[in-house]
């Protein structure tokens, strides 16, 4: 709508006292990135507002960081609850005006922002009313706080974006999160290293790091990690494959509902440690373990560790790992002592090895009755690269869908 309004128009809203113009406003969405417009943004931030937004993920704004209004927001507008003022960048200018912003506002229960100061970090640690929380880390190292921010608040959604893993192995020693039920941690996409995913000697101070950040409170973690590594030197690389030591500081956590480390190679982590990791984790609803890449590191896992997750996880609907499937003795344990689970309907295998089709498509119908097929990796390049085992799931998928198909006749007789 802004399109349409001239100078005067702007000229004329701003002339009216803001009272007169909106005295009950609560809810504000300042999507524009034009300067011009500043003097119509500062009449309409009135006390009463409750909510606001200005700009997005998608927008620059140079001249906001850089105006009196944004660090002046909370002081203008106290009661508010909602703020969502997000900066394409990491402009230090933009981080201190909003984290002054920040530290006038003593109601807020819900913030999306850019990067905070340690000050702004103290304040939020300090409010009651704060559920959901979305910041980003600086990518300049910053050095290590006097004091500790320990959030008390029961946090329902916390997302932190950074530049490295570095980034947040820092933030995470810097800071305590005691009551908090859902993370999402994202990896800055445009920051990332070209010739490789991450430094392996990172990994396992950052989940060290993490699991002393959080309490065992935790329900949900995500890692958002993208990359399109298409180089098989990169692929077949056995410094990315974890074993089970560097993952367990994260069994703690055992209220756990999703689970995505998509982003790992989790190659080297055999059946008898999954079954270890899985008894931690009874509660498990979404599970993705080590299958966002197209990794070409053999699995330890097999089929037996994909069992183990179905006896011990009674929860589950979703399942992304790689395993090898193969067939295995269906008159011993787990296999003859695992109840099927109906509750799950997909099941991503990425680039799985896999012999005896048939018998593999047996097994999951008997385990997961109301599965129909099973999703796996494709290369997407100019190379057409051939995917490995691709005909082997094709025949599975085929004799899911006759296996489903039978088993739905026999239901039909049965009614009669």
């Amino acid at each position: 709508m802004l399109d349409k309004i001239t100078d005067r128009v702007v000229e004329a809203l701003v002339s009216t006292p803001s009272f007169a113009l909106l005295p009950n406003l609560r809810r504000l969405e300042w999507l524009d990135d034009r300067k011009c417009f500043l003097p119509l943004l500062c009449t309409l931030l009135v006390p009463t507002i409750t909510s606001i937004r200005l700009g997005d993920d998608d927008l620059y704004n140079p001249w906001l960081s850089k105006s009196a209004l944004l660090a002046s927001l909370g002081a203008q507008c106290p009661s508010i609850r909602e703020l969502d003022c997000v900066y394409n960048g990491y402009s230090d200018e933009f981080s201190d005006a909003i984290s002054k912003a920040v530290c006038d506002c003593h109601e807020l229960v819900y913030l999306k922002t850019g990067v905070l100061n340690a000050q702004a970090l103290d304040h939020l640690a300090s409010l009651p009313s704060l559920k959901s929380l979305h910041f980003r880390l600086s990518y300049v190292d910053k050095p290590p706080t006097n004091s500790i921010p320990i959030f008390t608040s029961k946090l329902d959604e916390l997302s932190i974006t950074a530049t490295s893993h570095t980034s947040f192995t820092q933030c995470f020693r810097d800071v305590r999160f005691l009551s908090c039920r859902s993370v999402v941690l994202s990896i800055d996409s445009d920051w990332m290293n070209p010739d490789e995913p991450y430094d392996p000697l990172d990994i396992p101070d950052l989940i060290v790091a993490f699991s002393e950040c959080f309490s065992p409170a935790l329900e949900q973690l995500q890692v958002n990690s993208e990359f399109e590594y298409d180089d098989e030197n990169i692929l077949n690389d056995h410094r990315f494959a974890f074993s089970f030591d560097v993952i367990a500081p994260l069994l703690q956590f055992s209220r756990l509902t999703k689970l995505d480390l998509n982003w790992l190679c989790t190659s080297n982590v055999d059946d008898k440690a999954f079954k270890i990791m899985v008894q931690s984790w009874p509660q498990l609803e979404e599970f993705h373990f080590g299958s966002g890449y197209r990794w070409l590191i053999p699995p330890s896992l097999t089929f037996t560790g994909l069992i183990h997750l179905i006896h011990h996880c009674r929860h589950l609907h979703s399942i992304d790992m790689r395993f090898a499937a193969c067939s295995i003795d269906d008159d011993s344990e787990p296999f003859s002592t695992t109840l099927p689970n109906h509750r799950i309907t997909r099941l991503f295998v990425g680039f799985s090895p896999i012999v005896d089709p048939m018998a593999v498509a047996c097994q999951l119908h008997a385990l997961l009755p109301n599965l129909t097929h099973v999703i796996r990796h494709e290369w997407v390049d100019e190379y057409n690269r051939e995917v490995t085992f691709d005909e082997e799931w094709i025949r599975v998928n085929e004799y899911l869908q006759v296996l489903a198909k039978g088993a739905v006749l026999r239901e039909k007789i049965g009614e009669l």
